[in-house]
């Protein structure tokens, strides 16, 4: 019985699951700040309780299309199980930012860079009234910091409600006051020399000291290494690692359903 009810989930997730592109204006406009919108992949859970917007890592330039619907590495397919009740609790909704140009790491603390988190937050967020978790992966970091930082300054810190810094950059750093919930997720098996799994503990420690918010780190022991660049690939990248990652983040963001 209990497959037969796993398999009818996963039928209603098929059919109910909404995937599209959608092209995100950007909120604000000045000398430093392009007009080009920002393409971002939605994944439309069942019965949402939270939205997740995703930072990637890299370039942060995903290459959208209008008539993308997917995306097929592991890493991506982790996320999208958050979305999915037979995987995970599938209590999410899920957002993949494609920023318009590659970015340098320097980049990810521009005003326009800026521009284009907050527009893709606020659109979401009138689009769907969730609560917005944001996501960074590896270079994503550096924009979660610099983020953060943007929000601190303007008092804005409730327009997101938590905060996932995934396999982040040995640079990514936080100030106080923090009083969201933070959750560090980092491969056991990281071989990136950017992104050592030590710096990002040593980071948690540091934001454990002042946050009035729940705080956890949690390694991923699973997946595996692929014979590419090790800061774009395998454990750096979660590579196969199944819903471990997805899990864990399910976990964590449960904590502040009410």
């Amino acid at each position: 019985m209990k497959k037969i009810g796993v398999f009818l989930i996963a039928v209603l997730w098929s059919t109910a699951c909404l995937a599209e592109v959608i092209s995100v204006p950007q909120n604000k406009t000045g000398f430093f700040i392009t007009s080009d919108p920002t393409q971002t992949l939605y994944w439309q859970g069942v019965s949402a309780k939270a939205l997740i917007v995703f930072i990637p890592g890299g370039d942060g330039n995903l290459g959208l299309k209008p008539t993308d619907t997917d995306r097929k590495y592991s890493f991506f397919q982790t996320l999208k199980s958050l979305t999915n009740p037979a995987m995970t609790s599938g209590q999410y909704d899920v957002v993949l930012i494609d920023f318009p140009v590659p970015l340098a790491p320097t980049a990810r603390g521009t005003e326009d860079h800026i521009t284009r988190i907050q527009s893709v937050i606020d659109f979401y967020h009138a689009k769907t009234g969730l609560p917005i978790w944001l996501m960074g992966h590896s270079n994503g970091g550096l924009s979660l910091t610099n983020f953060i930082q943007f929000l601190q300054k303007n008092q804005k810190s409730d327009a997101i409600a938590g905060v996932i810094a995934s396999g982040i950059r040995s640079e990514s750093y936080f100030k106080a006051p923090i009083e969201f919930p933070m959750l560090f997720i980092h491969h056991a098996s990281d071989a990136c020399s950017a992104t050592p799994g030590s710096q990002s503990h040593a980071t948690f420690e540091q934001v454990k000291e002042f946050t009035k918010g729940e705080i956890q780190y949690t390694l991923i022991k699973g997946g595996e290494s692929e014979a590419r660049d090790p800061c774009r690939s395998g454990y750096h990248m979660y590579f196969n690692a199944g819903t471990e990652p997805a899990l864990v983040i399910d976990e964590f963001i449960k904590k502040s359903f009410k």
